[in-house]
């Protein structure tokens, strides 16, 4: 189930342009990334006491799918704004999850997800597209982050697509 779930959101956020890469299983995570464009690099593979995160770039936008290896407590909803508020402090990220974003369905699972993109003061937009979901009681986050400068373009692309 989670290699479902996983790769249909690597598909949906990392649409295909041409070719497909061969299937790559990576079973620390529990998945197998199947339809990444032949375009993205060779996912790359770290591991922390914590959990453990395959990181895959397709050319200004990075894909990482990080999945903790504890188990989240019986009754953990990432659609409960307390829930999420523990998230953000345990990823210190940018991105509120707590008051920001949408209830996404991945594969079946419940998941949320946020979608941002900021111009600071050096005139590079960031972009950045994260979205929790539990499966099988462990907590994956998929990450999707690009920057481009002032009046490029990174194409047109949605990450809160329904799969």
């Amino acid at each position: 189930m989670t290699r479902i779930v996983t790769a249909a959101l690597a598909a949906l956020l990392l649409w295909p342009v041409g070719g497909r890469a061969d299937p790559m299983d990576v079973p620390e995570l529990g998945l197998q990334l199947t339809t990444l464009p032949a375009a993205a690099t060779k996912p790359q593979l770290t591991t922390q006491p914590s959990g453990s995160t395959v990181t895959t770039q397709l050319g200004p936008a990075v894909l990482s799918i990080y999945r903790d290896n504890g188990t989240e407590p019986a009754g953990s909803d990432v659609a409960s704004p307390k829930y999420r508020a523990s998230l953000d402090a345990r990823f210190a990220h940018a991105i509120d999850s707590r008051s920001q974003g949408a209830p996404t369905n991945v594969g079946g699972h419940s998941g949320w997800t946020v979608v941002e993109a900021r111009t600071p003061g050096d005139r590079e937009t960031k972009y950045a597209c994260v979205t929790y979901v539990i499966v099988e009681q462990h907590l994956y986050r998929l990450a999707v982050t690009a920057s481009a400068s002032s009046g490029r373009q990174i194409g047109r692309a949605s990450c809160r697509e329904r799969v």
